[in-house]
């Protein structure tokens, strides 16, 4: 039997959460020290197998996942589908070790790990659009109406600059090298509730939500030149300024405002929720790698359940 195996890496927002729902642009980046694999073995019988190690489920049916495996249930036969294999049997592990539901990519980078799977495993090519496309269908399951941003990222494993409903551009980063630390608060962030009660807010309150919201996509189109060209304390800026106003939107929470203010407090540059809030995690930016591993300890102690570290330029991990 031919087996085989896809991967990707999880990824975290740097600027433009919220705003990107609404055509405004994002700064998305990979979050490397963590990651997603599906292995595939054919198998002669027909019928797909599907066994997640962090859901704790292994399924023959459809009928038989939980609402968060049968996405990928269902991704696995239209892939397999797209090349005429729908008849071919496949057991398929799916390993992570990305944190669920805390704003790091984890459904995105299954789902585009197990669409490289099944490719491998069939001998058939797709390419990162193609690949991004399909993982985005089970998205939309999980989160009802993503941006596209999350599978774009981690499909493509480098920072990207994104607008909905167009194609995602790289960044090229300049001779400066980033050094993040994102803190994990341990809470589940409730993607799909906040994005709704944003938008039903902002029902109610056009002009000021459109205000802030403008104001981020303007973070994110100012963050990407200081990545180009620009500084580290640049960079900084912008985050800070940014979180201030997603404070404003609503979606910070106590425990995320918490490692915020430590992070900043002991010396980062810059530091900001990242993601849907109300929960997941918050981004911050170090100086230099010195900095970058005192700050991750200080926000273990300040109640961080994990901290990972991931750099844009220089040596990165």
């Amino acid at each position: 039997m031919t087996n085989a195996s896809g991967e990707a890496p999880g990824k975290i927002l740097l600027i433009g959460e919220h705003a990107v729902v609404y055509g405004h642009p994002a700064i998305a980046i990979p979050l490397r020290g963590v990651r997603a694999r599906a292995e595939v073995e054919l198998t002669p019988n027909g019928g797909i197998e599907m066994v997640s190690d962090e859901l704790k489920e292994r399924v023959r049916s459809v009928e038989e996942a939980s609402d968060r495996l049968a996405p990928l249930y269902r991704l696995a036969g239209s892939v397999a589908g797209i090349f005429g294999e729908q008849k071919q049997g496949m057991r398929i592990r799916l390993h992570s070790t990305i944190p669920m539901r805390r704003g790091m990519g984890s459904g995105a980078a299954i789902a585009v790990a197990l669409v490289r799977g099944v490719c491998s495993a069939l001998g058939r090519k797709l390419d990162t659009e193609q690949v991004c496309e399909l993982a985005t269908e089970a998205e939309r399951e999980f989160h009802g109406n993503p941006s596209g941003v999350d599978c774009a990222v981690v499909a493509q494993g480098e920072p990207i600059y994104f607008v909905r409903g167009k194609p995602p551009q790289e960044i090229a980063v300049g001779a400066n090298c980033f050094r993040f630390i994102v803190g994990d608060t341990g809470i589940e962030s409730p993607t799909l509730q906040v994005v709704e009660e944003v938008s039903a807010a902002r029902d109610k309150d056009r002009a000021r939500f459109d205000s802030y919201l403008w104001e981020l996509g303007s973070m994110a189109s100012r963050a990407r030149e200081v990545i180009r060209n620009g500084s580290a304390a640049e960079l900084g800026v912008c985050m800070t300024h940014s979180h201030s106003i997603l404070r404003h939107v609503g979606v910070s929470s106590p425990e995320l405002d918490r490692l915020v203010e430590v992070a900043l407090r002991k010396g980062a540059l810059g530091a900001k929720l990242s993601g849907a809030g109300r929960g997941g995690a918050m981004i911050a930016l170090a100086d230099d790698e010195a900095g970058q591993e005192r700050i991750a300890a200080e926000l273990r102690l300040a109640g961080a359940e994990r901290t990972i570290t991931t750099s844009l330029g220089g040596t990165q991990n």
